[in-house]
């Protein structure tokens, strides 16, 4: 069960819209955004302050319990509005108007192509790796073979961005190559807090949600009215 007590939950709410079509549209990993997302607040916005008889403390948050909550969250935004217009539209506005912006130099598939090629050698080492260390032998049953490519199946999928640094495999590569992904993890990072404090977007979502609360009314509406017994 997770508990609601301090205002980390209250803010993906309100900007859930928000984070989803920013993580849909970089690919970047659920956990990472979150985690971004919450380190960009201040501190004063993120707690719930509690009195006691000395003095205020802060309800803190169990670990990973925002990412639990975001990713059910996400999921449930996603369902809702697969067939959603707008939101397929705003996604496409984002992606040509957000995406594009030279932050510090580089635009974001600059950027995303730097991590690419830094984040395949990683998972082709540690994969030949395995393959050399765990090859498929005749005495092997059905089930350790399956057992078996079932691990190597988790190193050659592909992740969202950023992912990849929380498989224990990751650890396993050359310190040099880990450096390399994590070096350009954070100009990724850096580029998204710059999406996440554009107040021009907050406007621009803010009108798609109204549009999106509005559709919903008038579909409810109609629906009503539809069920309405005809009177002769």
């Amino acid at each position: 069960m997770i508990k609601k007590k301090n205002n980390t939950y209250r803010l993906i709410k309100a900007n859930i819209g928000k984070l989803v079509i920013i993580q849909q549209i970089t690919e970047i990993s659920p956990s990472r955004l979150i985690s971004i997302f919450l380190k960009n607040i201040a501190s004063d916005n993120l707690f719930i302050q509690k009195k006691t008889k000395d003095g205020y403390w802060y309800w803190k948050l169990a670990d990973n319990t925002a990412y639990k909550y975001f990713k059910k969250e996400l999921s449930a935004y996603l369902k809702s509005n697969v067939d959603d217009l707008s939101f397929h539209i705003m996604k496409e506005y984002v992606k040509s108007n957000y995406l594009t912006k030279p932050y510090f130099g580089h635009n974001y598939a600059y950027l995303a192509n730097i991590y690419f090629a830094q984040e395949q050698p990683l998972k082709d080492f540690v994969r030949e790796g395995f393959i050399a260390t765990n090859p498929i032998t005749p005495d092997m049953t059905p089930k350790e073979v399956a057992i078996r490519n079932q691990l190597l199946g988790k190193i050659s999928v592909k992740h969202w961005i950023g992912d990849i640094t929380n498989y224990d495999y990751f650890s396993q590569a050359p310190g040099f190559m880990m450096k390399n992904v994590e070096q350009a993890l954070q100009y990724i990072d850096l580029y998204i807090i710059n999406i996440l404090n554009e107040k021009q977007l907050d406007h621009e979502l803010m009108k798609l949600s109204t549009n999106q609360r509005l559709k919903t009314k008038l579909m409810q509406k109609t629906a009503h009215a539809d069920s309405k017994p005809l009177k002769i």
